[in-house]
């Protein structure tokens, strides 16, 4: 909010208000003076400045336009000096401060009296704060400010529906503040490109930092191939059972032109965190489009099981994984960036680096886990689609990880179909794959990762002598582009503050391509998921669909 300060007015001014306004009475002109001006408004404008306009007073030559405020409402001083027109802009005017104006007009015979007085009131925001169950249907409105208090949750049977340009804002002295939408309820959140819906931090931009605030938490009846009563992770009895979905058309919502910010929490220190956005068993039904994680503290995007689909897709600065997902997830995305330039240090108390941060992580259901009784070969087997998707890391700017910095970590026993993808800059390498039940997908075919462009990683593939599976030979036929360049030379800008993601150079075209099977495409978001002939996220003479309502802040 803006607020504006007092500018004191001269004692002589003031003696110079009441002396003209001696000079005639209530109703009438002084001999030859103009007449008492009429239709005096004051009207709020959106930047909290009031326009106070009036009716021109026959032979008149200027106007002496005064003010008061509610903290002396009968003392009025005068504003904008000698006007000779019948507009005023004040500028000078504070929030939820009622002020009262008059108008008087004058000529070389002298001035009118005063007008009759009309009042306005620049209004400061609405707030409100949300805690608890909201276990009835409730709008969130644009011109308010919510707070996000503790673990908010909306029950089933419930419809959160979230106007374009509303700002939802973490509580940061509630740790672990976030939104939840459990099975059978849904959100609604349709923004618009000019007017994003942004969940982010209570704290001041500039002392802003990962974990802030804890995140969405999406929970629907899609089937996790997880047995038994499996809850999600996070603060211990916090968390919902989201095992036993039946229907991965299931519909959860909409999250249309969303921005989610400074995100994500880990009390526990197991890896049991809050991401950004959390999707537990989502289906179909839901809608994902135009989304953008922001300087969070875990992943940007996970999926446990489920088949919602996305796209246009953005994670900047994750604090660990950009694109996470396992226990059978089956959605397909399209147009998907990654971006890292550096590793942001979380809120104190809330998690700590990631030793093991990476583009993509993929599995399917982890040996060892509970409820994953076949272990990697737990059917139905995860088996997503990412089409057209850039992926950025740090670069050599930054201290490599222990056991991160790869651009796609595809590993236990996950299936799936990655195509038209760019991967550069990434520190270790750029592909790994990383144990038997996943290769056994690679040679099968049903895991298919073709039509790559691979740029200054540390190296792009495993090792040829190491116990990996993703070799250079693996993909011999994959329609593989190793090239010589640099990240930045593939593409328009990228400079954090004019990231701009259209190719340029090798990545404009791609010169052969390798389709994905007809089974995997049909019905995505009403059509067909179509293939483009270049490399990432991003037509060379498309939209450029990332402008307007993303944001790039790492405080």
């Amino acid at each position: 909010m803006t607020q504006f300060s007092r500018k004191l007015v001269s004692l002589a001014a003031a003696f110079a208000v009441v002396a003209l306004a001696a000079c005639g009475d209530d109703t009438e002109p002084n001999g030859n003076a103009p007449a008492t001006p009429t239709g005096l408004a004051a009207t709020v404008q959106e930047d909290n400045s009031i326009t106070v306009t009036w009716n021109a007073s026959a032979g008149a030559t200027s106007y002496t336009l005064e003010r008061a405020d509610e903290s002396a409402p009968a003392t009025f001083a005068q504003v904008g000096g000698a006007l000779t027109t019948t507009t005023y802009s004040d500028i000078d005017t504070e929030l939820d401060v009622t002020y009262s104006y008059r108008v008087s007009a004058s000529n070389a015979e002298g001035s009118s009296a005063a007008s009759a007085v009309v009042t306005a009131t620049p209004a400061g925001e609405a707030v409100a704060t949300l805690t608890g169950s909201i276990t009835a249907s409730r709008t969130l409105y644009a011109d308010t400010l919510y707070t996000l208090q503790g673990y908010v949750k909306v029950a089933s049977g419930a419809t959160l529906t979230i106007q374009p340009g509303t700002v939802i804002q973490g509580d940061f002295d509630t740790p672990g503040s976030s939104l939840w939408i459990l099975k059978g309820a849904k959100i609604e959140a349709n923004g618009s490109a000019a007017a994003p819906i942004v969940f982010t931090s209570s704290r001041a931009a500039g002392s802003r930092a990962p974990g802030d605030w804890g995140g969405i938490v999406m929970i629907g009846n899609g089937i996790s191939n997880r047995s038994g009563a499996i809850i999600t992770e996070g603060p211990q009895g916090v968390g919902e059972q989201y095992s036993g979905g039946t229907s991965n058309t299931d519909d959860s919502g909409t999250l249309r032109y969303v921005r989610i910010e400074f995100a994500g929490y880990d009390v526990t220190g197991t890896g049991q965190e809050l991401n950004s956005l959390s999707s537990y068993a989502i289906g179909s039904g839901t809608t994902y489009e135009y989304i953008q994680s922001m300087s969070g503290l875990d992943d940007s995007f996970e999926w446990w099981g489920g088949a919602v689909d996305g796209r246009y897709l953005i994670s900047y600065e994750s604090g660990d994984d950009h694109f996470d997902w396992s226990e059978g997830y089956q959605g397909r995305n399209q147009f998907l960036i990654a971006f890292q330039s550096a590793r942001l240090q979380p809120a104190a108390g809330r998690g700590g680096l990631s030793s093991d941060p990476q583009g993509f992580e993929g599995d399917n259901c982890p040996s060892g886990e509970a409820g994953c009784d076949a272990g990697n070969s737990q059917e139905p087997f995860s088996s997503p689609v990412f089409a057209n998707f850039t992926l950025v890391g740090p670069g050599t700017g930054t201290a490599i990880t222990s056991s991160g910095d790869v651009g796609a970590v595809i590993r236990r026993g996950t299936a799936g179909y990655f195509t038209n993808g760019v991967i550069a800059r990434f520190q270790r390498q750029g592909l790994s794959v990383r144990d038997a039940q996943t290769n056994d997908h690679l040679t099968a075919g049903d895991l298919s990762i073709v039509n790559m462009l691979l740029a200054e990683n540390g190296a792009n593939y495993d090792a040829d002598a190491g116990s990996n599976f993703g070799k250079a030979a693996a993909f011999t036929t994959a329609n593989h582009h190793e090239d010589a360049g640099t990240a930045a030379s593939l593409f328009t800008s990228l400079v954090t503050n004019g990231l701009d993601w259209t190719p340029v150079g090798a990545a404009t075209t791609v010169p052969t391509s390798i389709a994905i099977p007809g089974s995997h495409t049909a019905g995505y978001f009403g059509g067909t998921l179509t293939l483009g002939d270049y490399f990432g996220a991003a037509a060379p003479a498309g939209p450029k669909w990332w402008e307007g309502w993303t944001n790039y802040a790492q405080n």
